[in-house]
């Protein structure tokens, strides 16, 4: 009678524990992916937020220094008034001050969550365009604004024209890459190092 009730009884306790150990197995990995799901999640959200940011105020320093460059050579003609092209100038100022104030930062939220060729983009060709753009077009206005004004150089102006339309190439194809990261899920912890489809050109 043992004989026989002895294997059922280890049937029954392996059977037990088996089931309970693979159940546990089962519950870990199902709370593993949902946790998991949840901050591929939080980083598309968090990537999302950080591409409108950025490309809103990249498209707002550009327009700045379109209008800026716009009054500064519609000045010598007199089509903008003293007054207007200051208040241009001001408001470049204001955007160049709030861009200044986050380089680093930006650089280093734009590594993390898109990957190191955006975020060197960004550096090398993004920041550097507008700062030889910008250089170029202060000393633009500084041709037509002042008290002794030497007059507007067409050849400066023309340079100016030029890296503005080189500039704005580049925020398109910043706010593209950084796009195309987030709908293809690219993005925080599964951003790449590299991708060889981001097509970031100088």
């Amino acid at each position: 009678m043992i004989q026989q009730v002895v294997p059922v009884l280890l049937g029954f306790l392996l059977t037990t524990v088996t089931g309970g150990a693979f159940a546990s197995f089962l519950q870990q990995r199902s709370w593993r992916h949902q946790n998991q799901s949840k901050l591929y999640e939080e980083d598309r959200q968090r990537a999302s937020d950080v591409c409108r940011a950025l490309s809103g105020l990249v498209d707002k320093r550009c327009y700045r220094m379109r209008r800026l460059y716009w009054g500064t050579v519609q000045r010598p003609a007199e089509r903008v008034s003293d007054e207007e092209l200051t208040t241009r100038l001001h408001d470049y100022q204001q955007v160049l001050f709030e861009w200044n104030d986050q380089l680093n930062a930006r650089l280093a939220i734009v590594g993390a969550y898109f990957g190191r060729d955006v975020r060197d983009f960004l550096d090398a060709t993004v920041y550097e365009a507008f700062k030889d753009t910008g250089q170029r077009l202060e000393s633009l206005y500084h041709q037509v604004a002042g008290p002794n004004p030497a007059g507007l150089d067409q050849a400066d102006a023309a340079d100016v024209a030029d890296r503005l339309d080189r500039l704005n190439n580049y925020a398109y194809q910043l706010s593209l890459a950084m796009m195309l990261r987030i709908r293809e899920g690219k993005v925080g912890r599964l951003a790449p190092d590299q991708l060889a489809d981001t097509r970031l050109r100088t």
